[in-house]
């Protein structure tokens, strides 16, 4: 190769996604959405079709305007992208480069850390402490941007909105981004989502269509934060990164309540019935608040082999940075009992046990 990369770019690990199975209720590595999307979602991307040699509205500003009045903000504190991945770069772009400071939570999200190393900005990794992101450790690194996924990926631990306030106000960092991927699936999504915080200026909250709304194909994703944060990245975005049929897919989503409940009821008792099912192995969820569970097993290499073999597919915990884990996407029904016959094979059973809370 006659050029090479810049020298920080070769300390980057990249992305490892998580490996499909051979069938669809055996794929349990990516997080999603075990019902898809809406059943409306045809009739919406058939009508956008007619549209698709004009280019997509640049700012989405149909969807903005729809989003601001959910979350009761100004539609100008809405930035939609392709993916919540598209924003966390721009965030990178706009606020880490040349020399910014991001602290986040270890193990990370790995998008987090991949896009500040990618614009040669420092991160610091504090652990967990019980699963759980230690804020008060993170209270005390100065920093440009703090990120706290919650609830977390991949342990699906939360903290409460009052932790998150005391953090936000605690002025370690520039700017708080809270990522809300999976804060459907708490027990109460309203009363926990940071949104309210984002008056301050201090706080910035992505969210996904990927998860709850069964969209992660499309790639769509949206940021409420202060106007002067969504002004500044607005001029680091490609013009056009969000796609017609995108825009279409999650203005349908958002009208199609009744499968966003579906989704949700199906995702919190599947979730406790998984636990149960791997208490059964003696296999000990860490007490999630996502459509997946994070789980502690004796071999991880052997388990991961062990379930592929009879057609399951799991995220190694190595992959994430939590070694001798394993994470699991809530499945569908048909993925459970698919689950169940593979467990039987790869560990005996004991008697049932309720998840341990942890």
């Amino acid at each position: 190769m006659s050029i090479a990369p810049r020298p920080w770019v070769n300390d980057i690990q990249s992305y490892r996604p998580g490996a499909a199975s051979g069938s669809e209720d055996g794929s349990m590595a990516s997080n999603e959405s075990p019902l898809g999307a809406s059943p409306r979602l045809g009739a919406a991307l058939a009508d956008a079709v007619s549209r698709l040699h004009r280019y997509p509205d640049p700012l989405a500003g149909e969807l903005c305007s729809k989003l601001a009045s959910l979350h009761g903000v100004h539609p100008d504190q809405i930035l939609v992208g392709n993916g919540s991945d598209e924003l966390i770069f721009l965030l990178s772009t706009a606020f880490l480069a040349q020399g910014g400071h991001a602290v986040c939570a270890e193990p990370a999200y790995q998008i987090d850390a991949i896009s500040a190393a990618s614009v040669n900005a420092r991160v610091t990794r504090v652990p967990l402490a019980q699963w759980k992101h230690d804020l008060a450790a993170m209270a005390r690194v100065r920093a440009d941007i703090a990120y706290v996924v919650n609830p977390h990926n991949p342990t699906g631990t939360v903290r409460s909105l009052q932790e998150i306030r005391a953090f936000a106000e605690s002025d370690a960092a520039s700017l708080v981004v809270v990522d809300e991927a999976y804060i459907d699936f708490t027990e109460d999504p309203e009363a926990m989502t940071a949104i309210p915080l984002v008056a301050s200026g201090r706080v910035a909250v992505l969210r996904t269509f990927s998860k709850i709304h069964g969209l992660a194909g499309l790639r769509i994703g949206y940021l409420v934060a202060a106007k002067e944060v969504i002004a500044a990245l607005r001029k680091v975005r490609a013009p056009f990164s969000v796609g017609t049929l995108a825009q279409a897919a999650a203005l349908n989503a958002l009208e199609d309540t009744g499968h966003r409940d579906a989704v949700r009821e199906h995702t919190l008792r599947v979730r406790n019935e998984l636990c149960r099912l791997l208490a059964a192995h003696q296999l000990h969820a860490v007490e999630s608040h996502a459509n997946f569970v994070l789980v502690p097993v004796p071999d991880e290499a052997g388990f991961v082999a062990g379930l592929r073999a009879h057609g399951v597919s799991v995220r190694p915990g190595s992959a994430l940075g939590a070694p001798g884990t394993v994470r699991i996407s809530v499945p569908t029904e048909a993925g459970l009992a698919l689950l169940a016959e593979a467990l039987h094979h790869v560990l005996p059973v004991n008697h049932l046990e309720t998840c341990d809370h942890r």
